[in-house]
């Protein structure tokens, strides 16, 4: 289902690749059984053999499908603790989805490694609800990553226009979406009177203008030392790498870096310590190297 905002949405290595050889996958499924093109989100996981996936396996798929061809998500976290943690967007149907627990849209999902649901997912024993749910509330998280010292997951996310989000992801908590919101409709309406309600999560930090965030990750190692522990995240229609700096859950600064190299679609740690960023149109890829 490779059309507007669905495709290959992130790869990613399981901790253990050396050991056990899995890369997971997030991608927009189409259902090839419908006449009409309908879809989700999903997760997949495969073995590779030279140039060829094996022992594949479908792991996780969204529900339910629809025609808007949006909102999808999906980057891809483990926390190293046997977790994978990801997000399924809204799919364009905010009033639908993000506040009921028996679906998978506008939530942030865990699953074990396999596939399986563990046991200690807040709503595993809930009737009616769709138990990989962690969180829900959510529009469209694009970004996922574990805090390489505290454990805690963090997210990036597409508000409406106007505004997005940085929230730090606790579980079964609800992040408000649509019911409260700082941004407002695309054609200038007012979505909702509310940006904060009892029971609701307040993000970290909001961006306003909107970044359009996408893709996440933290600087570790050595390589880059005043940066570390720093938030990376892609800009879409900004095009640029921004850089935030964090302090006992709070940005305490936030800058704007290597401006109008296009469109970051991924900023990813190397394992040989070094950042690189995937971008669009004309797709390539950037490696920073720290000054001396």
């Amino acid at each position: 289902m490779a059309v507007g905002q669905g495709g290959l949405l992130d790869i990613c290595l399981h901790p253990d690749y050396d050991k056990n050889g899995w890369i997971y996958f997030s991608y927009s499924a189409l259902n090839t059984e419908s006449r009409k093109p309908i879809g989700n989100t999903a997760l997949m996981r495969a073995r590779l053999k030279g140039n060829t996936l094996y022992d594949q396996q479908v792991i996780y798929k969204g529900t339910p499908e629809t025609d808007r061809n949006y909102h999808f998500g999906c980057k891809i976290a483990f926390d190293g603790k046997g977790h994978i943690f990801f997000g399924n967007g809204d799919r364009g149907q905010h009033f639908d989805f993000p506040q009921k627990l028996d679906n998978t849209n506008g939530k942030i999902h865990r699953l074990n490694d396999d596939g399986t649901i563990p046991a200690d997912n807040p709503f595993a024993n809930t009737p009616g609800a769709i138990a990989s749910i962690y969180s829900y509330g959510h529009r469209n998280p694009q970004g996922t990553c574990i805090h390489p010292v505290t454990g805690d997951l963090w997210i990036s996310e597409h508000g409406p226009r106007g505004v997005d989000e940085l929230n730090i992801i606790r579980p079964g908590l609800n992040y408000g979406w649509p019911v409260i919101s700082y941004g407002i409709n695309y054609d200038g309406t007012i979505l909702t009177s509310d940006i904060e309600k009892e029971g609701m999560e307040q993000p970290v930090f909001y961006w306003i203008p909107s970044i359009g965030p996408c893709g996440m990750t933290f600087v570790t190692g050595d390589r880059y030392k005043n940066w570390k522990h720093n938030l990376l995240l892609g800009s879409l229609p900004l095009k640029h790498l921004e850089r935030v700096v964090i302090k006992n859950n709070s940005v305490l600064h936030r800058e704007e870096l290597i401006e109008g190299v296009g469109r970051v679609r991924n900023v990813v740690m190397s394992p040989d310590g070094y950042i690189y960023l995937s971008i669009e149109t004309p797709g390539k890829i950037l490696r920073l190297i720290p000054s001396e």
